[in-house]
């Protein structure tokens, strides 16, 4: 047999023979028989044998010869990272004051992370904490909404950090209350469809309560039919006199509208 090179000498010669399918000299069954070699080792095995075994090993003798751990930049790694991604993209970003204000008042981190994704394509979620979130925040709560209730409706609807209140939000509840809807009402309207704040009021909400009118509903059935089902006034003016002429012709209209705009046109 050739002799062994001398690096592989040593208390861990004998593991790294086992590892790597280096032949064992080793005795035939009876005590004094000749020395025999063992069947070698598959190619395959010997790699997994390295792939699984190597790399544990590698970590254990750095951590014997330097006293460091090899996994410490990673763990560290990961524990610096950021909590919440509070980008539109797929990158993440530290935490914006605006985010750092929602969690601070008790929004949960995945109510937050709603918040920012729908705040706008392309856009990080960084409005003026002062100027925008807090006057959005109590001006909702000044509606009657519950706490819950505005978080809900910052959720669903983040944009809403995006309007003026006075230029955008209170023309919109205004033309509620114009319409009929008491006070109580609004608060209900707004918890049940928030992307409300999203429409015109010259262009949107007036316009489907102007044909609410021509197909002969009266002023407290349009009210009624606003409180329990506001996604009506997200229907296109085709869409909406259409199913109204067909209920009519049914006698149905004011009892079956709600659940008739919910349905497609196949």
């Amino acid at each position: 047999l050739a002799p062994k090179p001398s690096c592989r000498k040593g208390p861990l010669a004998a593991t790294h023979r086992r590892l790597v399918g280096e032949p064992t000299m080793r005795r035939r069954s009876g005590r004094g028989g000749p020395l025999a070699l063992p069947p070698p080792r598959p190619l395959a095995l010997r790699l997994m044998l390295l792939l699984f075994v190597a790399a544990p090993v590698t970590q254990c003798r750095s951590w014997l010869m330097t006293g460091r751990d090899l996994r410490g930049p990673l763990v560290a790694g990961l524990a610096s990272r950021p909590r919440i991604a509070l980008q539109s993209s797929s990158s993440e970003a530290a935490l914006s004051p605006a985010a750092e204000h929602l969690l601070s008042i008790g929004f949960s981190e995945g109510q937050v992370r709603q918040v920012a994704s729908g705040f706008g394509s392309g856009r990080s979620f960084n409005p003026d904490v002062e100027r925008s979130v807090k006057p959005v925040l109590k001006w909702l709560s000044s509606l009657g909404l519950s706490e819950l209730q505005v978080q809900k409706v910052v959720s669903s609807h983040s944009r809403i950090f995006r309007s003026s209140v006075d230029q955008y939000l209170k023309p919109i509840v205004q033309w509620l209350a114009a319409v009929g809807i008491g006070d109580d009402q609004i608060a209900r309207v707004i918890a049940r469809y928030p992307a409300l704040f999203s429409f015109s009021v010259e262009g949107k909400l007036k316009p489907t309560v102007q044909a609410l009118r021509d197909q002969g509903l009266g002023e407290a059935e349009i009210t009624r039919m606003l409180v329990s089902f506001p996604q009506i006034v997200s229907y296109s003016p085709k869409r909406l006199t259409h199913r109204m002429a067909v209920l009519a012709a049914q006698g149905r209209l004011a009892s079956s509208l709600g659940s008739a705009m919910r349905l497609t046109d196949a």
